[in-house]
Formats: C-alpha cells, sequence, structure tokens
C-alpha cells in the first residue's frame, strides 16, 4: 500500500487543480488538506515532505479566505482522517476475513455476477464437481461441470429465494443451496457433501430391518404357543391364565412395533416407489373409517367425517390410508368413552387440509414438536397401558415428508388435540410426479 503513496499524493494534487476553476480556491484547498493529512496518518511521512508543506500553504490559503484561523479545524480534519484510516484499516480485515471463509469454507461455494458470469469460485468445489481450469468471466454451465449446479442457481434467482437440490456429482452425494444475492440476477451456491450422513443413514436402516425381520420368527412362535394354551381354559387356574394373557399381550405389541419398524427403515431408505396421483379424498377417508369403526364401536367413541365430495389432492393412496389411519387409531386411543373423532377435510389456497379432532387429554405446546419422534410419549404410563409401539406418528412424518406433505399439531392440556395433513394440489397438467 506504501508503494502507492506518491501516486495518491500526485492524483490528489492533481484533483486539486482540476477543481479549481470549478468549485473555487477554498474547496480546491480543502481537497489538498485532507490528501495531505491522510499520507502523513497513513504513512508516518516526515515534516520535511511535500505534502506537509503544501498543507501548510493550503491551510494559510483556507484561513485568508475564511477570514481569518478557525479554532480547532486542523483537529477536526486529522479526527476525520483518523476515523477514515480506522475505516479502511477495519474493511480490509473484513475483506481478509471475508476471503478465509470464502477459500476454506466447508464444501464448494460458487459467486456469479448478472446474466450468470462466474465472479469466484473457491477450491472446495474443485474437489466435489469437475471445475475448468480459469472458470471466471465464463458462464456457470461452461466452468463448472455439473448440470443440476447450473439449474439451481438458475431456478433461485428466476424465483427470488434459496432453492435447495440433492442429487449425484460422481462417487459424491451432495446438497446445492442456492440463493439470490440481491436484485440485479447475482446468485451464491454452496454445495456440500451429504455422502457420510446417507451411508449412515442405509446403515441404520439396513440395521433395524434385519433386526426386526431377525426377531419376528421367535416372536411368531411365542404367540402360536400362548394362543393354543389360552384355548385350553379347563386346564389351567385363573393365575396362570392371567401370565399367559401377558405373553400373548406383549408377544402382539412387539410385532407391532417390529412391523412399524420395517416400514419405517423401508421409508428412510426410499425402497418403496411412492409415486404421487391426483386423487379424490373423501372416498379414501371412508375407506380408512370403515377399517377402523370396530376399534372405535369397542372404545364407544363415534367417528364423525365431513368432508367436501369435491376435495382432490396428489397423493399416494397406500400412503394416505397408512397416514389417516394412524391419526385416527391415535385419537381413539386417547379419547375417553362416549365422545367422539372428528375427521374434517377442507380446500385451502394451496393445499388441501385433512383435520383429525379428538377430546382426549390433550397436548402441552412444549411437546408439539417431540410427538412425532420416535418412541416418545406425552404420558409414558397411559401411553403403556394403552399399548402401541411408539412409533405410530413418526411413521406419519416419514410418510408425509416422502410424499411432499406437511403434518402438525394444535393443542392444550385438557381441551382435545387436533392434527392436521396438508396435501399438494394435483399439477395443472394432471401428470404424475414420482417422489425422490
Amino acid at each position: 500500500m506504501r508503494t502507492w503513496a506518491p501516486v495518491a499524493a500526485i492524483v490528489g494534487g492533481a484533483s486539486a487543480l482540476a477543481l479549481e476553476p470549478v468549485v473555487g480556491p477554498w474547496l480546491a484547498g480543502l481537497v489538498v488538506i485532507l490528501e495531505a493529512v491522510a499520507v502523513r496518518r497513513l504513512l508516518h511521512v516526515t515534516p520535511e515532505h511535500s505534502p506537509v508543506t503544501r498543507l501548510a500553504t493550503a491551510q494559510k490559503q483556507l484561513e485568508d479566505i475564511l477570514g481569518g484561523p478557525r479554532p480547532g479545524f486542523e483537529n477536526a480534519l486529522l479526527e476525520l482522517t483518523d476515523n477514515y484510516a480506522h475505516s479502511q484499516r477495519r474493511l480490509e480485515r473484513n475483506l481478509d476475513l471475508r476471503d478465509a471463509i470464502f477459500q476454506y469454507a466447508p464444501g464448494g461455494v460458487v459467486f456469479t455476477g448478472p446474466g450468470g458470469w462466474v465472479k469466484a469460485v473457491n477450491q472446495g468445489m474443485r474437489q466435489l464437481v469437475p471445475v475448468v481450469q480459469d472458470p471466471v468471466g465464463k458462464r456457470v454451465p461452461t466452468a463448472i461441470v455439473h448440470p443440476e449446479l447450473a439449474e439451481t442457481m438458475e431456478r433461485a434467482v428466476r424465483e427470488g429465494g434459496p432453492v435447495l437440490c440433492e442429487c449425484d456429482a460422481g462417487r459424491f452425494n451432495v446438497l446445492i443451496r442456492a440463493a439470490p444475492v440481491g436484485d440485479k440476477g447475482a446468485c451464491i451456491a454452496v454445495v456440500v457433501d451429504v455422502s457420510p450422513i446417507k451411508r449412515a443413514a442405509r446403515a441404520r436402516s439396513d440395521f433395524v430391518a434385519n433386526v426386526s425381520h431377525e426377531l419376528r420368527t421367535p416372536i411368531t412362535s411365542i404367540l402360536g404357543y400362548s394362543e393354543t394354551l389360552l384355548d385350553m381354559p379347563s386346564e389351567m387356574d385363573d393365575e396362570l391364565r392371567l401370565m399367559l394373557e401377558a405373553i400373548d399381550r406383549n408377544a402382539r405389541r412387539l410385532t407391532v412395533i417390529f412391523e412399524d419398524l420395517l416400514d419405517l427403515a423401508q421409508i428412510e431408505a426410499s425402497e418403496a416407489e411412492l409415486v404421487l396421483e391426483a386423487l379424490n379424498l373423501a372416498p379414501l377417508v371412508q375407506e380408512v373409517c370403515a377399517q377402523l369403526e370396530q376399534s372405535a364401536l369397542a372404545a364407544r367413541v363415534e367417528l364423525m367425517v365431513n368432508i367436501d365430495e369435491q376435495l382432490s389432492a396428489s397423493v399416494h393412496a397406500k400412503a394416505f390410508e397408512r397416514i389417516l389411519g394412524n391419526l385416527v387409531a391415535n385419537a381413539i386411543k386417547f379419547s375417553p368413552p362416549d365422545s367422539a373423532v372428528r375427521i374434517v377435510g377442507r380446500a385451502e389456497p394451496e393445499h388441501a387440509v385433512i383435520e383429525v379432532r379428538d377430546q382426549g387429554p390433550g397436548i402441552a405446546p412444549e411437546h408439539h414438536e417431540r410427538v412425532f419422534e420416535r418412541f416418545f410419549r406425552v404420558d409414558k404410563g397411559r401411553a403403556r397401558t394403552l399399548g402401541g409401539s411408539g412409533l405410530g406418528l413418526s411413521l406419519v412424518k416419514h410418510l408425509c415428508q416422502t410424499t411432499g406433505s406437511n403434518v402438525g399439531v394444535r393443542s392444550n392440556p385438557g381441551h382435545g388435540a387436533v392434527f392436521w395433513v396438508s396435501f399438494p394440489y394435483p399439477t395443472a397438467a394432471g401428470e404424475r410426479s414420482e417422489e425422490r
């Protein structure tokens, strides 16, 4: 920076001389003062150098123009120059920090200006996707050989908001997040390697599936023997019968848990191909209620349906029945006798909504997010008495994520609960869309 000091002094003096005919000698003198003080403060030049001499001369000229010296004027100029120098140093530090973050970020980063011309690419990008030798000044499809990246950045600029895309990049699974910068068409994209996360998820799913499959065989044998013994009431006393009933009940519960774990593992591993269709929701809701009618009668709970007969959405039929079936079964389980569970369907501007309303004990607000976690129970004692695997709502959440739907709950203790699911409307062309 000091190498340019003589040039700065010459430019400052030339600027003053150029301005003098236009704005008058007093403003030209002020330019010279600021230039000389800045050079002196930043470069620590000695008083014998010409900028200081010019400073004294310009100051004298300015005092003549203003009609005499002004107390504190020089100090004010020096303070202004100090502030400028401090701001300049802080700016340089911030730029150094920005460059370090950009270059050494854990992942690839690319920045484009208006029109999609590459302005900067960090080293992390070269480790994930093919990048040409000199990408700056080229369009993204030419500079970075990865079509999904260019498409994601174009979408972010076109839609005016962040866009996510998960895709393959050779031997890597990558997550691309692109976002517009300003309103001139600039864009920044970050590419992160998610391969380790994917491998861990697959390993977990495989483990759960294998364990569940292997344990189902002995549980099936236990169920068979317990059922056989329970069918011989004359050959056992009451105490032995109670023990056999406990064995049978818990074996059935383990069977439900294993089945839910297998379903969950299949969903997470995307083993089941879920193709969405434009379907009328009313018949699907009626089918779910028919399947759960006996459970509702046994619990003395009335199922009430209120849904628009024309309501349709983009859904997978089996996944929809599983989602709604789990929610209605939960509502029946936690509803008091002689109460009602209401299934309400309505159209909203952006999606179709199905709500399941019960009159049970309710859920505190701090538990609203956690009820969708595996094996989480709001009231562990009550839930254990009622049975169930503890995976029903977790399955609902995963199925919703897989089919592009959303699920949530509204509830307060003592006022029942409302579980809602929003489903996307069919596309305008009525085409089927295959999930990732």
